[in-house]
């Protein structure tokens, strides 16, 4: 599966965390139904509503991914890959809204190109950010499922 590619789920992607590969099973999910139902013209109502759950359930996804860094003492341990993680997070939402932003006021190709950047993000994300959290987590709880100490309110 190639960066541009995201067609399902794989077990490339995931993390070792159960929690944390459940969200991301749905993100990819909602993603390539984004993909599919995105097709119409500049007008389509259906943009404004598909990005704006898109962008909260990563919002959700992210807190979840925060709260069991905080938990399994993530920034004590490997700081620098912790800030890191924590800006790509950031700078995620931030890029979201104001390609968002430039879609609806109807610049051309602005949907594909949040579409594009959503699934380039994700992907790599996953297989790079995420995976190493997942290995930190699996290190420090081995056996057990890491994610059960952590409650998503």
């Amino acid at each position: 599966m190639g960066n541009s590619d995201l067609t399902q789920w794989s077990d490339t992607m995931r993390t070792g965390v159960a929690e944390i590969d459940e969200q991301h099973r749905i993100l990819v999910d909602t993603l390539i139904e984004a993909k599919a139902k995105l097709t119409g013209g500049i007008a389509d109502p259906l943009f404004d509503q598909i990005t704006r759950d898109l962008l909260a359930y990563a919002i959700y996804h992210f807190d979840t991914e925060e709260g069991l860094m905080r938990l399994h003492g993530y920034a004590t341990a490997a700081p620098e890959e912790a800030a890191a993680h924590l800006h790509q997070h950031r700078h995620f939402s931030e890029k979201v809204v104001d390609m968002r932003s430039t879609a609806r006021a109807g610049k051309p190709g602005s949907r594909e190109a949040l579409v594009e950047f959503l699934q380039n993000w994700l992907v790599n994300h996953i297989l790079t950010t995420d995976k190493r959290l997942g290995q930190f987590i699996c290190a420090i709880a081995p056996g057990k499922d890491s994610s059960s100490a952590y409650h998503h309110d």
